[in-house]
């Protein structure tokens, strides 16, 4: 859409292994975040969530990656062709990023203090005074309480709560358009977690802020985002709103939904997902989850690549017999 704040085209990001081999690890990925809005992203592990969301803060060649082909647009700008500068005005400014290891995220040699103070300054001078009411300022947003002790302490001697809440008021420290969270809630209990969660909605309502938000958790991520991008395998599978996810159109969402745990209602023998994803860069022809799925034709291996087709308002599927199996 032309009004999106991100969009992903055909994007294609790869891996060099040694000096003459190059693996796909993500694949033809493309879809749109639009301004203030919370989108998951969810998929197995292997599946590209996290390369997806490096891609967009431009740590890809941390871990060797680069973006092959295709495009990402951040606010009418080519993240693809972004120069060294124009990341260091991108990345922590204009997009906040709270990373998957955020537990042991803050550096533990330094205090919280000295920490949010970068994560404001980003390279900028600022008046000292200013930037401590400023970081008080971030701890109170994010529900720490007697933030004054908290600025003087280390890493060590927080909680994993308060870790991660931090890490989320360095993310949020010049309030950016938008927020990669990248399973911001990994090692946390179970109540600690929904905090987080009702936490990031606040951010989101209160500064306007866009969010992908990366989870292996469906029912987290179908319970507070506006719309899910399902990723198996390194490609996008199935594109649709929450409000959608019973009437998914995808054997591998489906497979996803109903290994879900629901204490609510509980639903007896646990169902998982048979079999093991494959193996990044050995990726099969035709459907990547074909060798798993209780669908399977001949014909679904037999297409090289299998597109995302519109099967509803904002609902998108890459399955070649959705119309068989969902009549």
């Amino acid at each position: 859409m032309s009004n999106a704040l991100v969009s992903f085209d055909s994007l294609c990001i790869d891996v060099k292994v040694t000096r003459t081999r190059r693996l796909t690890i993500v694949n033809s990925a493309t879809f749109d975040i639009q301004p203030g809005q919370l989108l998951g992203l969810i998929g197995e592990s292997g599946s590209g969530k996290t390369m997806l969301c490096r891609s967009l803060v431009g740590t890809l060649q941390r871990r060797g990656a680069y973006i092959a082909s295709g495009s990402i647009t951040f606010d009418g700008m080519d993240l693809v062709k972004a120069t060294a500068k124009d990341w260091r005005d991108i990345r922590g400014k204009r997009i906040g990023y709270i990373p998957q290891s955020a537990l042991a995220g803050p550096n533990p040699v330094m205090t919280i203090g000295a920490q949010m103070a970068e994560a404001i300054k980003q390279g900028e001078k600022m008046d000292n005074k200013y930037v401590r009411a400023r970081a008080l300022e971030l701890l109170e947003i994010v529900q720490i309480r007697r933030p004054e002790v908290v600025l003087k302490q280390y890493p060590y001697e927080l909680s994993g709560g308060m870790k991660q809440r931090v890490m989320i008021a360095c993310a949020i420290a010049r309030e950016p358009q938008l927020i990669v969270a990248d399973e911001p809630t990994t090692g946390l209990d179970v109540t600690v977690q929904a905090e987080i969660m009702d936490l990031l909605q606040e951010i989101r309502k209160d500064l306007n802020t866009a969010i992908i938000l990366v989870s292996h958790d469906l029912l987290l991520i179908n319970e507070i985002c506006d719309d899910i991008v399902v990723m198996h395998a390194g490609v996008t599978v199935e594109k649709l709103r929450s409000s959608q996810i019973e009437d998914t159109r995808h054997p591998y969402t489906q497979a996803l939904y109903n290994s879900r745990i629901d204490l609510v209602k509980p639903r007896g023998k646990l169902v998982t997902i048979k079999g093991q994803p494959p193996t990044v860069g050995a990726w099969p022809t035709g459907c990547r989850f074909a060798g798993r799925c209780d669908f399977v034709k001949d014909s679904c291996s037999e297409e090289k690549e299998i597109p995302l087709v519109s099967v509803g308002d904002n609902h998108g599927t890459a399955c070649l017999r959705h119309s068989e199996i969902w009549k």
